[in-house]
C-alpha cells in the first residue's frame, strides 16, 4: 500500500500545494506565521520524521539570483542572528504549548540544513493521535508553524525559493 503525506492550513483540512508563498516582506520584517498540518494515509505510523530545507528544487526557479544563494542566505541570516532570532528560517514544533516564542528553532549550518541535520518531529507537535517523538499515528496529525524573517541588514532583494522537506519512514 502506497502511504501519501498530505500538507494543510488547518486540521484535517484540504490539502495545499506544495509550493507556497510566505508573502512580500522588508527587510527587518517577519512573514505571517505560516501554519502547515500534517497527516497521511497510512494504516501504520510514520516513523522517524524530520524537518530539514534544500534548495529549491520543485520547480522551475523563478528567484533573482540561485537556488543555492537563496539557501545559503537563509543559512547564513539563521547562522548570524542565533540565539538572538533576528533573521531566518525558523519552525516551532510545540503545538502542545502553544507555540511559546521561545520554541522557534532556527534553519542554520549544522541545524535542519539538510537531511543528516534534520530536526525531529517534536512530541509536542503531535496534535491528533499518539504524541509519540518523531511520529505521527494513523488517522493522526503533527501542527508546526514557519517563520521567515528578513534581516535589518539585508541587501539581497528579490524573491527567495527555498524547500522544506519532510522525511520519514513509512510501513503498510
Amino acid at each position: 500500500m502506497t502511504v501519501s503525506v498530505r500538507f494543510s492550513q488547518s486540521t484535517l483540512g484540504e490539502p495545499v500545494s506544495l509550493a507556497q508563498s510566505l508573502g512580500s516582506i522588508t527587510p527587518g520584517a517577519s512573514a505571517t506565521v505560516y501554519d502547515v498540518y500534517i497527516s497521511h494515509t497510512g494504516t501504520s505510523p510514520i516513523t522517524d520524521c524530520g524537518i530539514y530545507i534544500i534548495p529549491y528544487t520543485a520547480g522551475i526557479y523563478l528567484g533573482t539570483r540561485t537556488a543555492q544563494d537563496d539557501f545559503d542566505d537563509i543559512l547564513a541570516w539563521g547562522d548570524a542572528s542565533y540565539p538572538a532570532l533576528t533573521g531566518g528560517l525558523y519552525v516551532n514544533q510545540n503545538a502542545a504549548g502553544g507555540f511559546d516564542v521561545a520554541d522557534w528553532e532556527t534553519f542554520r549550518t549544522g541545524h535542519g540544513d539538510s537531511l543528516a541535520n534534520a530536526f525531529p518531529l517534536s512530541v509536542n507537535a503531535i496534535n491528533l493521535g499518539a504524541a509519540v517523538a518523531g511520529e505521527i499515528a494513523s488517522g493522526g496529525e503533527a501542527h508546526i508553524r514557519i517563520r521567515l524573517d528578513i534581516p535589518a541588514a539585508c541587501m539581497d532583494t528579490g524573491t527567495f525559493y527555498f524547500d522544506v522537506k519532510l522525511d520519514y519512514t513509512a510501513t503498510s
